[in-house]
């Protein structure tokens, strides 16, 4: 059986601007996930909610979760970014599992890039993955492993960011969906 989650606290698009301004609607999690939030999902075996006992604090968070089975679940927001100097911020739990040699796991905060007219152009994952999780670094895809299962604040500048990501154009970005996803194989 294969074990696969994602618990996220709390997520922030910022302008780098001497004003901050958050992008996200609900990036808090305080309201119902149908405020802002929406799901993809192909698995039969998932959970994705809200509740304030994931994390110490009295707060909301997020997860996604799959089980055994295959596919995968998101919970995303796509934005419109008026610059690609953006500060992203969030706190994450993220762990993947796996126990046979023929099944993977994965799960991450994604940010996925996209141009006008919603084509993909790139992806970061912050992300946890089991040994054979096929996510790999390219010319259009970052890998930034999680250290470990537990909490942790990941932040960096969308620009520079970019830089990693040699197969895409900074200047053809122009929307970013933020989603927390998870995908298995045959687990």
């Amino acid at each position: 059986m294969k074990l696969f989650f994602l618990l996220f606290l709390a997520i922030l698009l910022i302008s780098s601007q001497v004003t901050a301004v958050e992008i996200l609607t609900n990036g808090d999690f305080e309201q119902p996930l149908t405020n802002g939030w929406d799901e993809s999902v192909s698995a039969s075996n998932y959970t994705i909610n809200r509740a304030t006992n994931y994390d110490p604090d009295p707060d909301y968070e997020a997860r996604a979760y799959q089980g055994t089975g295959s596919g995968y679940a998101r919970l995303y927001q796509i934005v419109d970014i008026p610059a690609t100097n953006l500060d992203f911020s969030a706190n994450a739990k993220l762990y993947a599992w796996d126990n046979s040699g023929s099944a993977w796991a994965g799960a991450g905060l994604v940010l996925s890039y996209f141009d006008y007219s919603v084509m993909l152009l790139g992806e970061t994952y912050i992300c946890a993955r089991s040994t054979q999780c096929p996510w790999s670094n390219s010319s259009t895809t970052h890998i930034i492993e999680a250290a470990d299962s537990a909490w942790h604040d990941y932040s960096f500048n969308i620009e520079n960011e970019l830089t990693n990501l040699s197969g895409v154009n900074p200047s053809d970005v122009k929307k970013i969906r933020v989603s927390l996803y998870t995908q298995i194989y045959h687990c």
